[in-house]
């Protein structure tokens, strides 16, 4: 009888220390470096274990962390598919008609030394899979090096002499408290903390409205993986 009756004391403190140690129970096996934090950040530690994260990680990545997620309820967001955005020449564009597509979301830039390359392997990319269920989003984006400073019409311009014929979407920041939402919601669904440049980071979408994230590649190393989920999405 009397065991019995610890019961309820023992669940209660064994859920309280379950919580107190969850970080702790999530700890890498090495020394925590700043793609850790970046990553309990995303996971909301800032919050929910903000002295932990000031002891392990100072207070830099928190206050990024706060600057661009902090005044956004993300959880609001239900899926990729209630995100809107504009395309390049204004005209809004609701997510929702992304459904039943896979899609594939990049910023992008005129005057970047990946311009040349990665433009190219799009537009490969977008005319070896025409006439399958895939929109490719391309986000104007002048934070790295204004590499993007003119207009939308001339960015247009640009990218229709460099082949695009997929769509092209308004000049957006992708980092930092003007962040758009669309890559705020991105980040926060699957990484990385911050987009570390022009082309750099690829989001690929899938009929699900589920994401993942491509950094350090090439638009035609997607294919292998884009081919797989069309064909999935044939079945």
């Amino acid at each position: 009888m009397f065991f019995k009756s610890l019961i309820p004391s023992l669940t209660i403190i064994l859920v309280s220390l379950s919580i107190n140690n969850y970080v702790s129970s999530e700890l890498p096996d090495h020394p925590i470096d700043d793609e850790d934090c970046a990553y309990m950040a995303l996971e909301g530690e800032c919050t929910k274990n903000a002295d932990f994260m000031k002891e392990s990680c100072g207070d830099k990545i928190c206050d990024e962390w706060k600057a661009e997620y902090g005044p956004y309820d993300l959880e609001k967001i239900n899926s990729f598919y209630d995100l809107s955005a504009n395309d390049i020449d204004g005209n809004k564009v609701s997510f929702q008609e992304f459904r039943g597509k896979i899609v594939v979301i990049v910023n992008v830039a005129s005057y970047c030394g990946y311009t040349e390359q990665h433009y190219k392997e799009l537009v490969k990319l977008h005319s070896e899979l025409e006439g399958y269920a895939l929109e490719i989003l391309a986000f104007p984006c002048n934070q790295f090096g204004a590499q993007e400073p003119d207009t939308p019409s001339k960015i247009k311009s640009f990218a229709k002499s460099k082949g695009v014929q997929f769509r092209m979407m308004e000049k957006v920041d992708v980092n930092g408290k003007d962040s758009h939402m669309v890559f705020k919601w991105l980040k926060n669904y699957a990484g990385p903390f911050k987009i570390d440049w022009n082309f750099a980071t690829y989001f690929i979408i899938d009929l699900d409205g589920d994401v993942e994230e491509y950094s350090g590649i090439t638009p035609l190393e997607l294919k292998e993986e884009l081919v797989m989920l069309l064909d999935q999405e044939e079945l």
